[in-house]
């Protein structure tokens, strides 16, 4: 009984390690078929795959010798024959043999194209794996990778682990003369190379000054409430990310949804809720857009806003950016 109970185990158990790595054919006529494969004849060269569309034959013959370019996260690259892809590597046929590069280590992919008529080589772009850690002020989910050091037009930050970020707004401390830091902690993160999501959660805390906020209220004659002595104040906020490689396998797009509280004095408390996107155009341009419900943000009756901008990348480290609501234009350096 025991023995029967034991190989049902195991057999279930490798059931599951067989499933939870499908492999991905990139066939000849352009397809892509995904699925796990159930059986391979060296003779005849037929892969049987489960795949969404049922129990499939595949000729070894009808799949593309896809040729790629993969650059690391340290910066090393290699080029080589697709061999494998599943959820949690890359194996390439290369000239140093076959290789195995996790997705965790990966910066980006290329597809390298040969032209036969002029022997010439060029590069499509496949993904990156650059994570926003903003959508321009508002938090997402993810944070930079660890030793990152950043510095933009208005503030500048550390990536101390992977999980933990540290930023001030030196530009708030120019103008004010009062210190500042917002902390960044990446609680969750998972899913796969296709579909990656993360939830953050931080604060961000005032020595002085004020929000650069609106709000209407009676005052009288004898109100207190509007000294300029310092005091701490500050707020406290979440982010969720969802980031899937596009439908064309050509750069990401990404949602994001998350709230900010903030706490000033004897002010009420203030709400900010925000859902944006990001989407890649292309290799070195992102869309961005923003709809966010803020009734301190302006001084008007409106609490709903939109914005709407996009990021160039001028090459690794440089990004600039426009966008339409205030302070319309972005910078930063990342190294």
């Amino acid at each position: 009984m025991f023995k029967i109970l034991f190989y049902l185990i195991c057999l279930f158990t490798i059931s599951v390690s067989i499933h939870a790595n499908p492999k991905s054919f990139y066939m000849k006529n352009g397809d892509t078929i995904t699925g796990d494969v159930l059986s391979y004849d060296k003779q005849t060269g037929i892969y049987k795959v489960r795949s969404n569309f049922g129990v499939i034959e595949i000729n070894k013959q009808d799949i593309a010798n896809q040729k790629l370019h993969i650059i690391l996260k340290n910066g090393d690259s290699i080029t080589g024959i697709l061999i494998e892809r599943n959820d949690i590597h890359y194996s390439l046929q290369t000239s140093y043999g076959e290789l195995t590069l996790l997705i965790s280590d990966i910066d980006r992919v290329e597809i390298v194209e040969e032209d036969t008529n002029t022997s010439s080589k060029s590069s499509t772009w496949v993904f990156s794996n650059e994570e926003l850690m903003d959508l321009y002020s508002d938090p997402t989910g993810f944070t930079m990778k660890k030793n990152t050091l950043y510095v933009s037009g208005l503030s500048w930050g550390y990536s101390v682990t992977d999980t933990l970020q540290l930023t001030t707004r030196y530009w708030d401390s120019i103008t004010s003369g009062e210190l500042n830091l917002r902390s960044k902690w990446m609680i969750f993160k998972g899913g796969s190379l296709e579909h990656k999501k993360a939830i953050s959660i931080g604060s961000h805390i005032y020595s002085g000054g004020t929000p650069n906020k609106y709000i209407y209220q009676d005052v009288s004659d004898d109100d207190d409430s509007f000294d300029d002595e310092a005091s701490l104040w500050g707020s406290i906020f979440m982010a969720y990310t969802a980031s899937s490689i596009k439908p064309n396998n050509l750069g990401r797009f990404s949602k994001t949804i998350g709230t900010e509280i903030t706490f000033y004095r004897h002010d009420p408390i203030m709400l900010r809720t925000y859902a944006g996107i990001s989407y890649d155009l292309r290799k070195d341009l992102k869309l961005l857009s923003i709809l966010f419900y803020d009734p301190y943000w302006e001084d008007n009756q409106t609490p709903l806003y939109f914005d709407l901008g996009f990021i160039y990348a001028y090459n690794e480290h440089l990004r600039v950016g426009i966008h339409f609501q205030r302070p319309f234009l972005s910078l930063y350096y990342k190294f």
